[in-house]
């Protein structure tokens, strides 16, 4: 059980959540960032997280600080070992993290001389093993939910990102939330690295205009071929890819009219916001695994994206088909 323990010294519960990957990973993790907060309400909680969610990560309610995960071995043994934490959950729970385990043991540990850190994960020998025979069948959301619940963690807050709102002073995309338009999030998705053609998101981007909506591109990457056959068909279509933060993009999300996009982190942060979602699947993404999730969600899948036509996605999107 992952009960409250004190610093001798500081008085202070210490707690360090590891979660690293993109944004899609952090949004996945929501529900385990908010159970983890509601059981420690008086802890230091400390996120160690991927260098690029760290501005996204300190605006979290659930926080007392973020850092960057180190970039090396021993960067990583200065912070699990030399730091006094209470109780450490590995929401990665993966190869490396379970070898991040045992690389920061103490000699003393490993002979049983000394109490290890107490550690929630999969790692072997760890104090709060997450022992699920089915684990790895479950979606990624749950199977963080359910290794907290066999670590003592019964909490299971409402998700939500309201949070976001208090975290930007001015919005100074050039987009105006009061006029109706789609999102559309471009980066590539899935484990083969899908994304819809240019020549569909030019379809679906005409179809949207001649519906009286402006589209909106987004991505965290560069998306030039898409961009230029954007640009050459629709000059007025807004094109923020590479631009537009991660809060930005959840006001952007919360102000659409519906959103449509690849098996992307974005669209995970888009669909999780609220907003009217279709999100395209190859054979390499799994939605029992990893799929999007938000009260709106459609998903579309074909062994090639390209098979999927902006008519039906328009149409998934006029009749709000949730999936």
């Amino acid at each position: 059980m992952a009960e409250e323990a004190t610093d001798e010294r500081t008085s202070q519960v210490n707690v360090l959540i590891i979660r690293t990957g993109g944004i899609g990973a952090f949004v996945q993790a929501l529900g385990a960032f908010a159970a983890i907060r509601m059981h420690h309400s008086g802890a230091n909680i400390v996120l160690l997280t991927d260098g690029g969610m760290t501005n996204f990560s300190c605006a979290a309610p659930y926080f007392d600080s973020v850092e960057a995960e180190p970039g090396s071995m021993s960067g990583w043994r200065s912070v699990v070992r030399d730091r006094a934490w209470d109780v450490v959950y590995d929401l990665d729970t993966s190869a490396r993290t379970a070898r991040i385990y045992r690389s920061t043991q103490t000699w003393r540990q490993r002979f049983g001389l000394d109490a290890p850190v107490k550690w929630c994960g999969i790692a072997k020998g760890c104090a709060l093993p997450h022992l699920n025979p089915q684990r790895l069948a479950m979606h990624a959301g749950d199977r963080m939910m359910d290794q907290l619940v066999q670590a003592g963690l019964a909490e299971r807050p409402p998700v939500s990102l309201a949070w976001v709102s208090g975290s930007v002073g001015t919005f100074s995309l050039p987009v105006s939330l009061s006029d109706p338009f789609v999102l559309i999030a471009v980066d590539r998705g899935g484990a083969g690295g899908a994304q819809w053609t240019p020549a569909r998101c030019v379809e679906f981007a005409e179809l949207v205009t001649a519906r009286g909506e402006r589209a909106v591109l987004v991505s965290e990457e560069p998306a030039d071929e898409i961009t230029e056959a954007i640009h050459e068909a629709l000059p007025d279509a807004v094109v923020l890819c590479g631009q537009a933060s991660h809060v930005e993009v959840v006001f952007l999300a919360w102000a659409a009219v519906a959103a449509v996009g690849n098996d992307n982190g974005l669209m995970h942060l888009i669909s999780a916001s609220g907003c009217r979602s279709v999100v395209l699947y190859d054979p390499g993404s799994d939605a029992a695994l990893a799929g999007h999730r938000g009260p709106e969600v459609t998903i579309l899948r074909r062994h090639d994206l390209a098979a999927i036509t902006a008519a039906e996605v328009m149409q998934q999107l006029a009749i709000g088909a949730v999936a």
